[in-house]
Protein backbone atom coordinates (compact mmCIF):
# COMPACT_ATOMS: atom_id res chain seq x y z
CA UNK A 1 0.00 0.00 0.00
CA UNK A 2 2.80 2.14 0.57
CA UNK A 3 4.27 1.67 -2.76
CA UNK A 4 0.78 2.36 -4.07
CA UNK A 5 0.54 5.74 -2.54
CA UNK A 6 3.74 6.92 -2.93
CA UNK A 7 2.82 5.94 -6.85
CA UNK A 8 0.10 7.81 -6.39
CA UNK A 9 1.63 10.99 -4.91
CA UNK A 10 4.88 11.31 -7.78
CA UNK A 11 1.94 10.63 -10.56
CA UNK A 12 -0.06 13.63 -9.66
CA UNK A 13 3.10 16.10 -8.26
CA UNK A 14 4.49 15.28 -12.28
CA UNK A 15 0.89 16.00 -13.36
CA UNK A 16 0.60 19.29 -11.69
CA UNK A 17 4.20 20.40 -12.33
CA UNK A 18 3.29 20.27 -15.74
CA UNK A 19 0.12 22.73 -15.81
CA UNK A 20 1.91 24.82 -13.53
CA UNK A 21 5.25 25.29 -14.95
CA UNK A 22 4.00 27.55 -17.89
CA UNK A 23 2.74 30.35 -15.14
CA UNK A 24 6.26 29.99 -13.06
CA UNK A 25 6.78 33.41 -13.36
CA UNK A 26 3.37 34.91 -13.27
CA UNK A 27 1.52 35.79 -10.16
CA UNK A 28 0.05 32.01 -8.27
CA UNK A 29 -3.82 33.00 -8.81
CA UNK A 30 -3.47 32.63 -12.61
CA UNK A 31 -2.32 29.05 -11.95
CA UNK A 32 -4.83 28.42 -9.46
CA UNK A 33 -7.44 29.75 -12.23
CA UNK A 34 -6.38 27.32 -14.80
CA UNK A 35 -6.61 24.20 -12.39
CA UNK A 36 -9.76 25.43 -10.98
CA UNK A 37 -11.25 25.76 -14.60
CA UNK A 38 -10.21 22.41 -15.31
CA UNK A 39 -10.96 21.02 -12.04
CA UNK A 40 -14.74 22.47 -12.54
CA UNK A 41 -15.06 21.01 -16.07
CA UNK A 42 -13.68 17.52 -14.93
CA UNK A 43 -15.78 17.38 -11.72
CA UNK A 44 -19.04 18.27 -14.41
CA UNK A 45 -18.32 15.89 -16.86
CA UNK A 46 -17.83 13.23 -14.14
CA UNK A 47 -21.22 14.28 -12.68
CA UNK A 48 -22.70 14.18 -16.11
CA UNK A 49 -21.56 10.64 -16.44
CA UNK A 50 -21.75 8.72 -12.66
CA UNK A 51 -25.36 10.95 -11.94
CA UNK A 52 -28.79 9.45 -12.72
CA UNK A 53 -29.43 12.85 -15.37
CA UNK A 54 -32.84 11.87 -16.12
CA UNK A 55 -33.86 11.62 -12.27
CA UNK A 56 -32.48 14.36 -11.36
CA UNK A 57 -34.66 16.01 -14.34
CA UNK A 58 -37.56 14.67 -13.34
CA UNK A 59 -36.65 16.15 -9.67
CA UNK A 60 -35.77 19.43 -10.67
CA UNK A 61 -39.35 19.92 -12.53
CA UNK A 62 -41.17 18.34 -9.84
CA UNK A 63 -39.91 21.18 -7.81
CA UNK A 64 -40.33 24.03 -10.01
CA UNK A 65 -43.43 22.97 -10.75
CA UNK A 66 -44.89 23.03 -7.13
CA UNK A 67 -42.91 26.17 -6.35
CA UNK A 68 -45.31 27.37 -9.16
CA UNK A 69 -48.48 26.02 -7.48
CA UNK A 70 -47.61 27.25 -4.18
CA UNK A 71 -47.41 31.16 -5.63
CA UNK A 72 -50.52 30.53 -7.79
CA UNK A 73 -52.72 28.85 -4.87
CA UNK A 74 -50.93 30.85 -2.21
CA UNK A 75 -54.53 31.88 -0.76
CA UNK A 76 -55.40 28.12 -0.15
CA UNK A 77 -53.64 26.96 3.32
CA UNK A 78 -54.40 23.04 2.61
CA UNK A 79 -53.42 23.26 -1.11
CA UNK A 80 -50.37 24.87 -0.11
CA UNK A 81 -49.74 22.74 2.31
CA UNK A 82 -50.00 19.76 0.07
CA UNK A 83 -47.89 21.07 -2.26
CA UNK A 84 -44.83 21.99 0.28
CA UNK A 85 -44.84 18.30 1.34
CA UNK A 86 -44.75 17.39 -2.29
CA UNK A 87 -41.73 19.41 -2.75
CA UNK A 88 -39.56 17.98 0.82
CA UNK A 89 -40.51 14.84 -1.18
CA UNK A 90 -39.10 15.69 -4.50
CA UNK A 91 -36.18 17.26 -2.54
CA UNK A 92 -34.90 14.35 -0.82
CA UNK A 93 -35.31 12.24 -4.16
CA UNK A 94 -33.10 14.72 -6.06
CA UNK A 95 -31.12 14.70 -2.65
CA UNK A 96 -30.88 10.73 -3.04
CA UNK A 97 -29.54 11.56 -6.84
CA UNK A 98 -27.23 13.53 -6.18
CA UNK A 99 -25.65 11.56 -2.86
CA UNK A 100 -23.52 8.80 -4.41
CA UNK A 101 -21.89 11.34 -7.17
CA UNK A 102 -20.95 14.10 -4.55
CA UNK A 103 -19.10 10.85 -2.63
CA UNK A 104 -17.66 9.75 -5.35
CA UNK A 105 -16.41 13.42 -6.94
CA UNK A 106 -15.28 13.98 -3.30
CA UNK A 107 -12.25 11.44 -3.83
CA UNK A 108 -10.76 13.42 -7.08
CA UNK A 109 -11.07 16.99 -5.62
CA UNK A 110 -9.44 15.49 -2.26
CA UNK A 111 -6.39 14.35 -4.82
CA UNK A 112 -6.11 18.24 -6.28
CA UNK A 113 -6.69 19.61 -2.79
CA UNK A 114 -3.26 17.95 -1.82
CA UNK A 115 -2.03 19.30 -4.56
CA UNK A 116 -2.83 22.77 -4.45
CA UNK A 117 -1.98 22.83 -0.50
CA UNK A 118 1.87 21.61 -2.01
CA UNK A 119 2.13 24.65 -4.28
CA UNK A 120 -0.72 27.40 -2.53
CA UNK A 121 -0.44 27.09 1.07
CA UNK A 122 2.85 28.54 1.97
CA UNK A 123 5.83 30.23 0.31
CA UNK A 124 9.66 29.73 0.32
CA UNK A 125 12.01 31.57 2.66
CA UNK A 126 13.44 34.54 1.82
CA UNK A 127 17.56 34.74 1.74
CA UNK A 128 17.90 36.61 5.25
CA UNK A 129 15.15 35.39 6.83
CA UNK A 130 14.63 32.93 9.82
CA UNK A 131 12.50 30.46 10.52
CA UNK A 132 11.91 27.03 12.58
CA UNK A 133 12.50 23.48 11.85
CA UNK A 134 10.92 20.80 13.90
CA UNK A 135 11.32 16.90 14.70
CA UNK A 136 9.33 14.71 16.20
CA UNK A 137 10.32 11.76 17.43
CA UNK A 138 8.65 8.05 17.60
CA UNK A 139 10.06 7.77 21.11
CA UNK A 140 10.75 9.83 24.04
CA UNK A 141 13.82 8.06 24.85
CA UNK A 142 15.22 9.67 21.62
CA UNK A 143 15.31 13.49 23.26
CA UNK A 144 17.67 12.03 26.09
CA UNK A 145 20.36 10.68 23.15
CA UNK A 146 22.48 12.91 20.94
CA UNK A 147 19.99 14.88 18.36
CA UNK A 148 21.93 17.60 15.84
CA UNK A 149 20.51 19.68 12.74
CA UNK A 150 23.04 19.67 10.30
CA UNK A 151 23.12 22.32 7.40
CA UNK A 152 24.70 23.05 4.41
CA UNK A 153 26.24 26.24 3.10
CA UNK A 154 23.90 28.78 2.67
CA UNK A 155 21.42 27.74 5.69
CA UNK A 156 22.83 28.60 9.26
CA UNK A 157 21.24 27.04 12.39
CA UNK A 158 21.24 30.27 15.25
CA UNK A 159 20.35 28.09 18.02
CA UNK A 160 21.45 24.67 19.97
CA UNK A 161 18.45 21.93 19.61
CA UNK A 162 15.55 22.97 22.10
CA UNK A 163 13.37 19.60 23.60
CA UNK A 164 9.56 19.40 23.71
CA UNK A 165 9.66 16.33 26.44
CA UNK A 166 6.18 16.70 26.33
CA UNK A 167 5.29 16.85 22.55
CA UNK A 168 8.01 14.17 21.96
CA UNK A 169 9.69 17.77 19.44
CA UNK A 170 12.74 18.85 18.86
CA UNK A 171 13.25 22.47 17.80
CA UNK A 172 16.27 24.76 15.84
CA UNK A 173 16.01 28.48 14.52
CA UNK A 174 17.77 28.62 11.14
CA UNK A 175 18.65 31.49 8.90
CA UNK A 176 18.26 31.08 5.45
CA UNK A 177 21.37 32.99 3.06
CA UNK A 178 21.09 31.59 -0.16
CA UNK A 179 18.81 30.73 -2.61
CA UNK A 180 18.08 27.34 -4.23
CA UNK A 181 16.86 23.87 -3.31
CA UNK A 182 18.75 22.99 0.25
CA UNK A 183 18.66 19.56 2.22
CA UNK A 184 19.08 19.53 6.08
CA UNK A 185 19.72 16.79 8.08
CA UNK A 186 18.34 15.85 11.13
CA UNK A 187 20.28 13.13 12.98
CA UNK A 188 18.91 11.15 16.00
CA UNK A 189 21.39 8.33 16.92
CA UNK A 190 21.94 6.26 13.77
CA UNK A 191 18.95 7.71 12.47
CA UNK A 192 19.72 10.72 10.00
CA UNK A 193 16.32 12.29 7.39
CA UNK A 194 17.13 14.81 5.14
CA UNK A 195 14.40 17.88 4.65
CA UNK A 196 14.31 20.25 1.47
CA UNK A 197 14.64 23.40 2.80
CA UNK A 198 13.20 25.88 -0.55
CA UNK A 199 14.72 29.23 -0.30
CA UNK A 200 13.47 32.03 -2.89
CA UNK A 201 11.31 34.80 -4.07
CA UNK A 202 8.41 33.58 -5.83
CA UNK A 203 6.06 30.46 -4.98
CA UNK A 204 6.53 27.42 -6.49
CA UNK A 205 6.37 23.65 -4.90
CA UNK A 206 7.12 24.05 -1.61
CA UNK A 207 6.86 20.83 0.98
CA UNK A 208 6.39 21.91 4.79
CA UNK A 209 6.69 18.84 6.05
CA UNK A 210 8.15 15.33 5.60
CA UNK A 211 6.38 12.10 7.65
CA UNK A 212 6.29 8.57 7.41
CA UNK A 213 3.44 8.69 10.70
CA UNK A 214 1.01 6.44 8.44
CA UNK A 215 -0.66 6.02 4.64
CA UNK A 216 -3.08 9.57 5.19
CA UNK A 217 -0.20 11.62 6.41
CA UNK A 218 1.92 10.30 3.32
CA UNK A 219 -1.04 10.99 1.03
CA UNK A 220 -1.38 14.80 2.73
CA UNK A 221 2.14 15.50 2.43
CA UNK A 222 3.14 14.23 -1.18
CA UNK A 223 6.58 16.70 -2.29
CA UNK A 224 8.91 14.81 -0.33
CA UNK A 225 9.28 10.41 0.12
CA UNK A 226 7.98 9.26 3.47
CA UNK A 227 10.04 8.63 6.04
CA UNK A 228 11.06 5.27 7.21
CA UNK A 229 8.16 3.92 9.67
CA UNK A 230 11.06 2.20 11.31
CA UNK A 231 13.50 5.11 12.44
CA UNK A 232 13.73 7.38 15.74
CA UNK A 233 12.41 10.47 13.40
CA UNK A 234 8.36 10.74 12.26
CA UNK A 235 8.53 13.85 10.91
CA UNK A 236 10.32 17.04 10.10
CA UNK A 237 8.53 20.45 9.25
CA UNK A 238 9.90 23.94 8.35
CA UNK A 239 7.96 26.73 9.19
CA UNK A 240 7.42 28.81 6.21
CA UNK A 241 5.69 31.94 5.55
CA UNK A 242 2.20 31.85 3.77
CA UNK A 243 1.49 32.29 0.66
CA UNK A 244 -0.64 35.96 0.51
CA UNK A 245 -2.89 35.57 -2.45
CA UNK A 246 -4.66 38.99 -2.03
CA UNK A 247 -7.86 40.72 -3.78
CA UNK A 248 -9.15 43.67 -3.05
CA UNK A 249 -6.73 44.67 -0.44
CA UNK A 250 -7.80 41.00 0.95
CA UNK A 251 -5.98 38.20 1.62
CA UNK A 252 -7.86 35.09 0.37
CA UNK A 253 -7.22 31.63 1.40
CA UNK A 254 -6.24 29.46 -2.11
CA UNK A 255 -8.69 27.21 -0.62
CA UNK A 256 -11.97 30.04 -1.08
CA UNK A 257 -10.51 30.73 -4.64
CA UNK A 258 -10.50 26.77 -5.80
CA UNK A 259 -13.52 26.46 -4.19
CA UNK A 260 -15.64 29.51 -5.56
CA UNK A 261 -13.97 29.32 -9.41
CA UNK A 262 -14.59 25.60 -9.82
CA UNK A 263 -17.73 25.92 -8.83
CA UNK A 264 -18.15 28.92 -11.00
CA UNK A 265 -16.83 27.41 -14.00
CA UNK A 266 -18.69 24.29 -13.89
CA UNK A 267 -22.30 25.53 -13.36
CA UNK A 268 -21.28 28.05 -16.54
CA UNK A 269 -20.32 25.48 -18.55
CA UNK A 270 -23.20 22.48 -17.67
CA UNK A 271 -25.68 23.79 -20.68
CA UNK A 272 -22.49 23.49 -23.06
CA UNK A 273 -22.08 19.75 -21.69
CA UNK A 274 -25.64 18.98 -21.37
CA UNK A 275 -25.47 18.14 -17.63
CA UNK A 276 -28.05 18.27 -15.18
CA UNK A 277 -26.84 19.54 -11.24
Amino acid sequence: MTALVQGLNLLLTRLFDLICWPFGALAPIWALIVISFLTGILMLWLWGKISNQEGIKQAKNQIRGNLIGVRLFQDDLRITLRLQGRIFRHTLTYMRYAVVPMLVLLIPVILVMIQLNLRFSVRPLEPGRQTLVEAKVRDLETLGGSIELLAPEGIVVETPAVRNVSAGEVTWRIRAEQPGHHKVTVRAGEDAVEKTLVVGSSWGKVSALRTGKNLWEMLLWPGEAPINPAGAIESVEVRYPALAMPLLGWNIHWLVYFFVLSLAFGYAFKGVFGVQI
